[in-house]
Formats: structure tokens, sequence, C-alpha cells
């Protein structure tokens, strides 16, 4: 039976499982988040399970490692649900949760999955992707993406500014041991440097170095729609010749599908022949990706 309680944070510890790098953890990254918690509270409560014969805790935390530093930084009691759980049911519960965060990165989600299957939680990538209700071929990404060695994370100021095709491109690239010298070496000349460029600028840099003379063309990011909460909502992605509306699977039935269909129909009918492009393009998108599925007619909506 779960229930809510205040416990003092310096007396939680986060479980070994976690998907957190705590060490990216700090002041100027959770600057919003405490500056909210300080005005309005802890709105959220952390999951966690009680811990019994521990002389220094009390609470082991599931998920909420951000919510525990912001805690302690106040010097603030936290707002903790309290669950009898086991480590399988912990681990769904941990990864439900942070799907929804913008700020829990590819490469952080991708090294979960591995220590959970070297952990024996799960007996294959297939299995871990059936319990988490997602497809084989995002576990099997997102795992690629941890692949990435600590010098190229260094080069970044924070992992969370590595979207998914990014680390994908990187990884690929790191398999050719010329290559892999030659991006190292960038990676960590950019990482002494006083002045780190913008993460974009990082990327390009590295795949610069991966194949001299050859501009890397990044990517444009998809622009993450949120709620007036900052939830994500749905995801637009810029093509070539198109824009691709992607909604999450787990929200979207058949007939809010067809209302979708309706309403994005009666819009582009409404607009002049020549005018669809320009009111549908939209050039600002936001620093985080959201892993979401695509619902594209005959595609796998997973994938």
């Amino acid at each position: 039976m779960a229930s809510i309680i205040s416990v003092d944070p310096f007396r939680c510890r986060m479980w070994d499982l976690h998907d957190r790098l705590e060490q990216n953890l700090d002041e100027s990254n959770c600057r919003s988040e405490i500056d909210s918690i300080s005005k309005h509270g802890q709105l959220i409560p952390a999951l966690g399970r009680p811990l019994r014969d521990e002389r220094n805790y009390e609470v082991e935390l599931i998920y909420g490692a951000r919510r525990l530093f912001i805690a302690q930084h106040l010097k603030r009691p936290l707002f903790v649900e309290v669950r009898e759980i086991s480590d399988a049911e912990a681990i769904i519960a941990m990864d439900i949760e942070n799907r929804h965060r913008v700020d829990i990165s590819p490469y952080e989600r991708g090294r979960s999955y591995l220590k959970w299957l070297r952990g024996g939680f799960f007996k294959s990538q297939d299995e871990l992707a059936r319990s988490l209700h997602i497809s084989s071929s995002q576990v099997s990404r997102l795992i690629k993406a941890a692949t990435l060695p600590a010098v190229i994370m260094a080069a970044f100021k924070s992992p969370a500014d590595i979207c998914e095709t990014w680390a994908l491109e990187l990884a690929a690239a790191l398999t050719d041991a010329d290559r892999h010298r030659t991006i190292c070496a960038k990676a960590r000349s950019i990482a002494s440097a006083t002045t780190r460029p913008s993460a974009r600028e990082i990327y390009r840099q590295l795949l610069a170095a991966a194949a001299p003379g050859r501009k890397a063309k990044a990517k444009p990011r998809d622009e993450v729609v949120t709620d007036r909460n900052n939830r994500p909502l749905f995801r637009i992605r810029h093509q070539s010749s198109a824009v691709a509306l992607i909604l999450p699977i787990d929200k979207i039935s058949a007939g809010t599908l067809e209302d979708v269909r309706s309403v994005v129909r009666g819009v582009l009918l409404s607009l002049p022949a020549s005018g669809h492009a320009s009111h549908l393009r939209h050039d600002s998108a936001p620093t985080e990706p959201v892993s979401q599925a695509r619902l594209l007619a005959g595609a796998d909506a997973r994938d």
C-alpha cells in the first residue's frame, strides 16, 4: 500500500539502478526547479521504498534524484510516495516516469537498459522491450547511444545535450579505429578549452574530425509541443518536403486519431494552395528531444 510521507532528504539514498547521472546535478542546471520549489513547494513526490536495518537511511528512491538534490540544497523535507515494490516493478515505474521527462537523455536511458540486462533483470533486449512496452529497435538504438566513451561525453556540458540521432551517428563513426582516434582527440580538445561551443557545434566538430574535408550536416531536432505545465504533448518534425506530427501512441485512440485527421484536413483545406508550407513552418525547436511514438499509416508506430 502506497503512502506519501515527508522525509529528511539526507536520510534518503538513490537506488543503485536509477538512471540519473548524479554528477550532472548541480545548482546551475537545477536552477529553474530550485526557484519553482522555493516558491511553490514540491508538487510531485518522488517514488521510494522503505529501508530496513539501515543505520543511515530510511528510504531508497526509485526515481527523483533531481528532487532529492533540490531538497538537500534547500534543506527542506522531501515528499516521497513510499511503496513496497520489487526491483522489476521499480524498473518499469521508473522508465514510465522518465519517458515523459525531457531532461533524461537517450544516453542515460541506454545506460540503464544495459545495466538492467547485465544485472539479469531481463534475459534479452526483446524481453526488456516487451516489459517496457516499447519496440526492440528503440531499445537497440538507446543501448547503442550508451556506448559513447567517456571522453566524448566530457566534450558536452551534459548528456542531455546529445539527442539520439547525434549519439547514433557518433557511435557509428567511432567503430572505425582511425576515426575513433581523431574524434576522441577532438573531444579532448573541446573539453579542455576555456570556452565551450554550443552542443550542436560540438557535434558538428566531432563529426567533421571523423571525416576531414567533409562538412558534417547537423540534423534539425524535433520541436516538442508542451502543455501549460511544460509536459510534452507531441512533436513536430521538419523534413525536406513535409512536416510530420509525432503523437504518443499510449495516448492516442482510433477516435482521437480520427479527430486529429479531421482537424489537420480542415486547416489545410482552408488555406490557399501556395500557403501551406509557410503556414506550417516553425523554425524554433527546443533543446531536448522526447521519446514518443510516430503514428504514420503503414508504419510500425513504435519504430
